[in-house]
């Protein structure tokens, strides 16, 4: 799968896969291996994969340079929700 489908296929996640395939800049070919709205679970995850060469990445905008984004969120028990968020330009 090309970065682009897993982009497409993935909106606004974070993504671990394993790379089949290396580009210059990104791989040219990837599987994915997890794919997450929580970064925290695609970062346990790659501890614990025993692919060789894998490449993570979000799938979303990426804010503009000079802003900043915060989120907030309220953890009980095992499930958490977002209490509010702001962009502002610095």
């Amino acid at each position: 799968m090309k970065i682009s489908e897993v982009k497409k296929k993935y909106p606004s996640q974070w993504v671990l896969t394993k790379v089949l395939k290396e580009g210059l800049d990104e791989p040219k070919e990837v599987r994915v291996l997890k794919h997450s709205k929580s970064r925290d679970e695609i970062y346990d995850a790659l501890k614990k994969t025993r692919a060789r060469y894998t490449f993570h990445f979000y799938t979303g905008k990426i804010p503009k340079e000079g802003y900043v984004v915060a989120l907030g969120f309220l953890k009980k028990g095992n499930s958490c929700g977002a209490v509010g968020s702001f962009v502002n330009e610095f």
